[in-house]
């Protein structure tokens, strides 16, 4: 199910976010010589020899104590064995092994999950030798690398795509509709699971959070055949509130990853926040077909002009994702439950829809040349033709002389052109441009 997890485990200031950017290519978490310092933790995807995997950075912790301290990385070792399927444990070369390297050690071995031991800072050949004390831990042969410099990370990643070769999915029926059940804490997710299913297949309560377990559920609905992904919460409860929040994030991103399309569920008595525009554009920058199902419709008063006052004010909100479609419903009485999952179904056709490069030409062609692009450094902008190279996601490429100088106000325009006489309701698109 989905691409496999690798979590780096370790205790503070022995390189975990360093190895990571290293791993990534690219700098995206912060790194610095103060112990602890990736508060918000994230994961990326990484690719070697043609597999990837998702990889996860587990630094964050600031505590105020040792004591804190303790329990952060016990916590933080727990959580990496229950969600990873392979650790990527990472110490010191030039400390050696620590007390805390040891009850990281026992933690793991306990777990019965693969671990790769990744012994950092060894930046030369000479100090190879540095690697063997760390065989005491009782984990297979140790790695070397140098996250810094990048040294042997080759040799690194080719042993953890060996052991995660395993963890490769390929089980869900190609002709499956994935659907992500998506939104904040208590918004209804679970209970419009069970709703659809007519079954209490979930467990459902009042108290946000409740869902622990990931839930897959086969639904067959108008001789179609559907995967819900219910996202869950963590499955224990955990004493470190940084932790529920980022393993709560991690979760919802790798459901927003395997499916086709995601149903992102709004209390529309809340209305809709920040967080969830942030995870929206996420799903949207992922690519992913987007429905916008607003709950609770029923215990809102309504008059003639509520759904389209309410809809106006949420575009509003939305700004350039406001091509997503919605849908008033209510789990408690069972309203239109059926009709997000037809939305969602349009959608994820929408998807997948290719259109001629005939039709294309035929209709940006004159639209473009009444609407000509900005001149930008004196320099005259032309575009000569419009194709399709790409569906489910679609890419729409658009060949001219200067394509770096198109402006960003020209492109929304061209894509907004594109919904309003072609659809893809629902579908991030993207628009490329490409010279010729």
């Amino acid at each position: 199910m989905g691409i496999p997890t690798v979590a780096i485990v370790g205790r503070p200031n022995v390189g975990k976010s360093t190895l990571f950017n290293r791993l990534i290519g690219k700098r995206k978490a912060i790194v610095d010589d103060q112990p602890g310092v990736t508060r918000d933790r994230i994961y990326d995807i990484v690719e070697w020899s043609g597999q990837q995997f998702a990889l996860i950075d587990t630094g964050g912790y600031l505590p105020e104590s040792s004591q804190l301290m303790d329990a952060a990385i016990k916590e933080q070792v727990d959580i990496a064995v229950d969600e990873s399927d392979l650790v990527l444990f990472l110490v010191d070369a030039q400390t050696g092994i620590t007390e805390v390297d040891e009850q990281i050690a026992r933690r793991l071995q306990k777990s019965g999950k693969d671990v790769v031991v990744a012994v950092n800072k060894i930046d030369s050949d000479r100090e190879d030798q540095e690697n063997h004390q760390f065989y005491r831990l009782g984990l297979g042969d140790p790695v070397p690398v140098s996250a810094m410099t990048g040294r042997q990370s080759g040799d690194l990643l080719d042993v953890v795509i060996k052991k995660i070769k395993k963890y490769q999915y390929d089980d869900e029926p190609a002709d499956q509709i994935k659907l992500a059940i998506i939104g904040r804490e208590n918004v209804g997710k679970s209970s419009l699971v069970n709703m659809l299913l007519n079954q209490n297949r979930a467990i459902v309560t009042e108290i946000p959070g409740t869902t622990r377990d990931s839930i897959d559920i086969n639904l067959n609905y108008q001789k179609r055949s559907y995967l819900l992904i219910d996202t869950a919460g963590l499955k224990k409860k955990r004493k470190i509130r940084e932790n529920i929040l980022f393993y709560s994030n991690l979760r919802t991103r790798r459901s927003i990853q395997r499916a086709d399309v995601v149903i992102y569920m709004v209390d529309i008595q809340e209305g809709i926040s920040r967080q969830d525009i942030m995870v929206l554009a996420e799903a949207a920058a992922q690519r992913k077909g987007l429905v916008l199902a607003l709950n609770k419709w029923d215990l809102i008063e309504k008059d003639y002009k509520t759904s389209r006052e309410l809809e106006k004010d949420i575009n509003d909100k939305l700004g350039v994702l406001k091509y997503i479609p919605k849908i008033f419903i209510s789990v408690l009485d069972k309203q239109r439950l059926y009709k997000a999952i037809d939305l969602a179904t349009e959608v994820y056709e929408e998807r997948k829809k290719r259109i001629p490069t005939s039709e294309l030409n035929d209709f940006f062609l004159p639209l473009i040349k009444a609407n000509t692009p900005p001149a930008v450094k004196g320099k005259e902008i032309k575009i000569n033709y419009v194709t399709q190279v790409q569906a489910n996601p679609p890419v729409i490429v658009f060949y001219g002389n200067h394509p770096e100088l198109i402006v960003e106000s020209y492109q929304r325009f061209l894509e907004n052109q594109m919904r309003r006489k072609f659809g893809f309701s629902g579908v991030p698109l993207l628009i490329s441009f490409r010279k010729k």
